[in-house]
């Protein structure tokens, strides 16, 4: 028997199209941050924007910049968001910074191996 020579084209057919992904405009959204100081800092988001990316914005603001270890409570979501977390699906957007657990060795560690610590 000859070998097949259309090895490369698999089992799709001609009718399979890929669908097309509805494009969605983002939008600005005000996110309110709670600290803890009792304090409120309003952040401008875009509504793409995850979790991960408010604490980035928090790390460059004025008011919470030198806050390093803490995590970010939701009033319906509960305590300790996920950094994958959309910032649309939180309503309202007010958010509350809970400061967690500060340990001197492991930030002695991070400062001279610049390795991050996980827990």
């Amino acid at each position: 028997m000859a070998p097949k020579t259309s090895r490369g084209k698999g089992n799709k057919g001609k009718g399979d199209k890929k669908r097309k992904e509805e494009k969605v405009v983002p939008s600005v959204i005000d996110i309110t941050v709670v600290t803890p100081y009792e304090s409120q800092v309003t952040l401008k988001g875009i509504s793409t924007d995850k979790i991960l990316d408010v604490k980035k914005l928090l790390g460059s603001h004025v008011e919470t910049c030198h806050l390093t270890n803490y995590s970010l409570s939701h009033v319906a979501r509960g305590h300790r968001l996920n950094d994958g977390v959309e910032i649309v699906s939180l309503k309202p957007c007010v958010l509350k910074i809970e400061e967690g657990m500060f340990f001197f060795y492991a930030a002695l560690f991070v400062f001279y191996f610049h390795i991050p610590f996980s827990k």
